[in-house]
């Protein structure tokens, strides 16, 4: 009896043992992060994948899947995601960096198969058509008590000092939010505005007319929460890669364990790009790099140098698992 009873209790032991290792390997396999380039001008050679300079990625996060941008050619990207079996009907929520085309140009298609999923936009009326407010006011207001009510604007029963617009073109019937400040849309996932000083659309109106200005262009950047830190995924870095460093942090103070996508460095000179690489390494603790799209071959280059084998390489069709 006693034999039986020390047996049965070893078995229990080792059952409960065996449990545990699977509730370990099931949380383990939850929390992996696949990353897969699905549309850029580099990459290994892949039957029916073609480059194209443009910029897309689609994350597998936690049983959700995110699209990040939609390259440049929607005919490209259908076929990109053909050959690499991606199916934008599973796709949960679509991020869009910023709007220029070789960022937004798929987007139409993600509609055509998934036209009720949830797109997460920068806040920019000139690219993207986001509802804004431009302010203006007359410089004589009175002026419209000289005119009969049919021509003031409203009839008169308002006074104009700017101007509100909704627009409807191209999005107009999609779940659209714009953002202009950091949202974690869903857990573990952060999405961060900046807004570049150098990109956006020129103006000289008054009081502008002396000193010409540029209205800064917004684009989002996101980041993904792991238990090994957090992977920061950008578009096109025109605010700059350090710039988007910067503001993720200020919400998600936590490691980074990798910072993916384009950084925008084509057409810098060898010491910028080394100071910036020996920044993200030491002063941001940033442990690896998946450059890609607009980063350029000299930055390629000197990030490999930096982060040696924290270099991950991410060109068309390949595939990042942390």
């Amino acid at each position: 009896m006693k034999k039986c009873l020390s047996v049965l209790i070893v078995f229990t032991a080792m059952f409960n043992g065996l449990v545990c290792l699977n509730v370990t390997a099931q949380s383990s396999v939850a929390s992996q992060v696949k990353l897969t380039n699905l549309y850029d001008a580099f990459g290994k050679e892949i039957k029916g994948v073609k480059q194209d300079f443009g910029v897309s990625t689609v994350i597998e996060y936690n049983g959700k899947t995110i699209l990040f941008d939609s390259g440049t050619d929607a005919k490209v990207f259908e076929s990109n995601l053909r050959s690499l079996k991606i199916d934008l009907r599973k796709v949960d929520i679509a991020i869009v960096s910023h709007g220029h085309y070789d960022h937004i140009g798929g987007m139409d298609y993600l509609l055509s198969v998934n036209p009720k999923v949830k797109i997460y936009m920068p806040n920019d009326f000139f690219s993207i058509g986001a509802p804004t407010k431009f302010p203006f006011r007359e410089p004589e207001p009175d002026a419209a008590r000289s005119l009969s009510k049919d021509e003031q604007y409203f009839r008169g029963d308002r006074v104009v000092e700017g101007m509100v617009t909704v627009p409807t073109g191209r999005f107009w019937k999609s779940d659209i939010e714009y953002l202009t400040s950091p949202k974690e849309v869903l857990p573990g996932v952060t999405i961060i505005p900046t807004t570049s000083k150098l990109m956006g659309t020129f103006i000289k109106y008054p009081p502008f007319e002396q000193n010409p200005q540029f209205i800064g262009m917004p684009e989002l950047s996101v980041s993904f929460a792991t238990e090994k830190g957090q992977i920061i995924i950008a578009g096109c870095s025109h605010s700059t890669i350090e710039t988007i460093i910067q503001e993720t942090k200020k919400v998600r103070p936590e490691k980074i364990l990798l910072v993916a996508g384009g950084f925008h460095l084509i057409p810098y000179g060898r010491e910028y790009i080394e100071d910036l690489a020996k920044k993200m390494h030491d002063e941001y603790g940033v442990e690896s790099v998946a450059p890609a799209h607009c980063t350029g071959h000299l930055g390629f280059s000197i990030f490999r140098k930096t982060f040696g084998g924290n270099y991950r390489f991410f060109g068309l069709g390949e595939k990042i698992l942390l």
